[in-house]
């Protein structure tokens, strides 16, 4: 082989090497999520599932929907993503997922409830990526999403955007 053939070759190997980095991360590196709790009485006629990794920018989210919803008759659950697939969507007014683009998708427990459930009217998708701009691919779903960097001065818009979506849920409004 030539030394050109060579150089070639080690271009190609460090391109597919960088590609498999990016994509292994989302794979096998566990990710942590929110810690569980709950508001209100799980007896309510209206109901709001929230399920999240952990980082500051999501539990930022998470407890400014729990702050808008400290004082309104309706029971939400707070749970890991890493728990949804043991969820029913059907008993939800209202879901809210939020996780991180890794790999140019979204996070497989959020891929996984999609796929679990035909109806997908009741779900807010929040995925937090580099620049904000990346949006998951619908595939013929109508989930609602939504996607933002994950940076402090972006908490309040995207939590009042996410507390906007789910009282339209729970009004019959969206």
């Amino acid at each position: 082989m030539t030394k050109r053939c060579y150089m070639v070759c080690f271009v190609i190997l460090i391109a597919y090497l960088f590609l498999l980095q990016c994509s292994v991360p989302h794979r096998v590196l566990p990710h942590k999520d929110i810690q569980p709790s709950e508001l209100h009485e799980s007896s309510l006629d209206q109901k709001v599932l929230v399920a999240a990794r952990s980082s500051e920018f999501k539990q930022a989210i998470v407890d400014k929907i729990k702050e808008a919803f400290q004082d309104k008759p309706v029971f939400v659950k707070f749970i890991g993503l890493g728990e949804i697939k043991k969820e029913k969507a059907e008993q939800y007014n209202a879901i809210v997922m939020i996780n991180t683009c890794m790999s140019w998708d979204m996070d497989r427990s959020v891929h996984g409830f999609l796929d679990q459930h035909e109806d997908h009217s009741n779900m807010i998708v929040l995925t937090t990526s580099g620049d904000g701009d990346w949006l998951p691919k619908m595939k013929g779903r109508n989930f609602d999403a939504i996607s933002s960097a994950s940076k402090k001065a972006n908490v309040e818009e995207i939590a009042n955007q996410i507390i906007e979506k789910i009282n339209a849920l729970l009004t019959g409004q969206s």
